[in-house]
């Protein structure tokens, strides 16, 4: 009886086709990055952001007192309005100095402070809330509630 050996040979791709696979794969994956980053790049660059600071001071250990607030744009879109809310900002709105507005907007780095006598009697010690309301030259608007004890 005889034996016969038979050699089984796989069938592969052939070198020219793996490597245009492989070349393909590299373009897809390279141009997905692409995207990805180009679309983080550009949301950090349009960013709303400002920084509040405020400080309120009575003369005697309660009365009428003195707020001072500061709104800095830390962001990259212009501010164009700012609004006071809380217990302690009087009915008509402090005036701005410079006053930002769509014709005069605040650019990103700059800032603005307004200085105002409390609508109600502060007590020294004692804690108030000043809600600012900011409006960007893109339309969109950011709130930041501070919170001020009276020296």
């Amino acid at each position: 009886m005889k034996t016969s050996l038979q050699t089984h040979r796989r069938k592969a791709i052939s070198p020219i086709i793996a490597t245009i696979l492989v070349v393909a794969m590299t373009i897809v994956a390279a141009g997905v990055l692409y995207t990805y980053f180009t679309t983080t790049a550009s949301r950090a660059q349009n960013t709303n952001q400002i920084q509040v600071s405020a400080s309120i001071a009575v003369a005697s250990g309660s009365g009428t007192g003195t707020a001072v607030v500061s709104v800095t744009d830390s962001g990259s879109i212009a501010l164009t309005g700012l609004t006071l809310g809380g217990t302690v900002v009087p009915a008509t709105q402090p005036t701005w100095s410079p006053a930002p507005s769509a014709g005069s907007p605040i650019a990103p780095g700059g800032g603005t402070s307004t200085t105002f006598s409390t609508a109600i009697s502060v007590t020294a010690g004692v804690s108030y809330t000043i809600t600012v309301a900011a409006t960007f030259a893109n339309g969109a608007t950011q709130t930041q509630v501070v919170t001020v004890t009276v020296q």
